[in-house]
């Protein structure tokens, strides 16, 4: 394990591998590098892999305030710059997918490719049912609020019947995870031209298949790939063969063209 030194946070890492174009992986919200770092060590007969963990999980201790992903994009940037990585490829899951695409537009130079697994970032579709549903408990919340009688325990009883899972479970860590799930990176997706490989699995109902392809029709150059009967973790178990093999495939591909230009 590496440890980066910086001003705001210490990054826990492993690095795989010494071929060829530096590839970035980072893992989803909740999870670790050691989500990745099966596939990471099958990427690394290509790349030289570094998988990260992000502030606030695995070994990386919190960011000292609530960060957004614009803050995690910025951290990253910075450990690309200590290791003196001109231009990465750049490999996120879920919320790994969100801070890879603030990235990508926030530091076009130092991006030549993602790959985006499940990735997160816009807003999910509803039905009017569930629009009418989710609007129903924003207002019972705010009420609570308000209310001069019990307002600690009614919020606390709120909290635990619609709060979700990664919401009750993230601790320190929920005031950052209220400023990045909100976030919607449509518009910024449709200003990244690098190229984008989205690997889907169709059985996801965290991240459902829709969102990829939406994810398609916004990014300039992409290739979906979806995948039956694998949900938001297909890359775990044997999926990180499933997985490596496109994720190969496409970095391939690039490094072919860069060399018959």
């Amino acid at each position: 394990m590496a440890q980066v030194q910086s001003n705001t946070v210490q990054l826990n890492t492993v690095q795989l591998g010494n071929n060829r174009h530096p590839l970035v992986m980072l893992h989803g919200w909740g999870q670790n590098l050691q989500s990745l770092q099966p596939m990471g060590e099958l990427l690394a007969t290509r790349s030289q892999v570094h998988i990260i963990d992000l502030p606030g999980f695995g070994k990386s201790p919190p960011p000292p305030e609530d960060w957004d992903t614009a803050n995690y994009a910025d951290r990253i940037y910075q450990y690309l710059q200590e290791q003196g990585i001109e231009s990465a490829d750049m490999l996120g899951h879920s919320f790994g997918g969100r801070v890879s695409i603030r990235l990508a537009h926030k530091y076009p130079h130092k991006v030549r490719s993602i790959t985006l697994i499940n990735a997160g970032g816009l807003q999910r579709q509803r039905t009017l049912q569930q629009s009418m549903r989710s609007q129903w408990v924003r207002n019972m919340r705010n009420a609570f609020k308000i209310s001069p009688l019990y307002r600690d325990a009614l919020l606390t009883w709120h909290t635990q019947k619609y709060g979700s899972r990664d919401y009750l479970n993230a601790g320190a860590m929920r005031g950052t995870l209220v400023k990045t799930v909100s976030e919607d990176l449509t518009e910024l997706a449709r200003h990244i031209s690098v190229p984008v490989l989205l690997l889907w699995g169709e059985a996801d109902t965290e991240t459902p298949v829709e969102m990829g392809h939406r994810y398609h029709t916004l990014f300039a150059n992409s290739e979906l790939i979806t995948i039956p009967h694998r949900d938001h973790f297909m890359f775990q178990a044997e999926g990180s063969h499933l997985c490596s093999y496109y994720v190969d495939k496409f970095l391939a591909q690039l490094s072919s063209k860069e060399l018959s230009k």
